[in-house]
């Protein structure tokens, strides 16, 4: 039985990998995008770059994102770490959820960029409201993508060891005995 608990948190955990992959290599392509609408030089180059941006969102980013949380729910519940024990996961948790916002935020804007682009083609590069949506995209992008890396790191280094809770705390206390 025990055998069995520990190859399905180990495919747990390669699932949990997976779209983490997913996740960070939607981020990163996100950003070869941006650069390409930054340096693009033809409307169709421009169009398609943000175009391509709502799919990676769509095939990579967005399933990535719901696979480490649904994935990260079942081995934090399912293992020793718990949801709540330790710091550094209570934070990976949080920025987790805070990059899911940015993706929201950052969805926003690139519905603007490619509205803007399919109308205007290359004089969005005038438009006020479309350079407002691409400063934001490269903004938001390179938070969130920092984010993801910081909670790859956390990830592996475990900083701020675990939490001392009020049970932890009455089992501790000499008194008690």
């Amino acid at each position: 039985m025990a055998v069995n608990k520990l190859k399905q948190r180990n495919w747990f955990l390669i699932a949990h990998l997976l779209f983490t992959i997913l996740f960070v290599g939607g981020s990163f392509t996100q950003w070869l995008l941006i650069l390409s609408a930054l340096t693009a030089s033809r409307a169709d180059t421009l169009i398609v770059s943000h175009e391509l941006m709502h799919k990676v969102d769509l095939s990579l980013i967005i399933p990535g994102l719901l696979g480490v949380i649904i994935t990260g729910v079942f081995l934090s519940v399912k293992t020793h770490w718990g949801l709540v024990k330790h710091y550094w996961l209570i934070v990976k948790e949080l920025l987790t959820l805070v990059t899911l916002g940015i993706g929201s935020a950052l969805n926003i804007w690139v519905q603007g960029t490619i509205g803007i682009t399919e109308q205007e083609g290359l004089r969005s590069l005038q438009n006020p409201a479309y350079l407002h949506d691409r400063t934001m995209l490269m903004i938001a992008a390179t938070v969130q993508t920092f984010l993801l890396i910081f909670v790859i790191v956390i990830s592996v280094a475990k900083p701020w060891g675990k939490r001392n809770t009020a049970k932890q705390r009455i089992a501790s206390d000499p008194s008690n005995s």
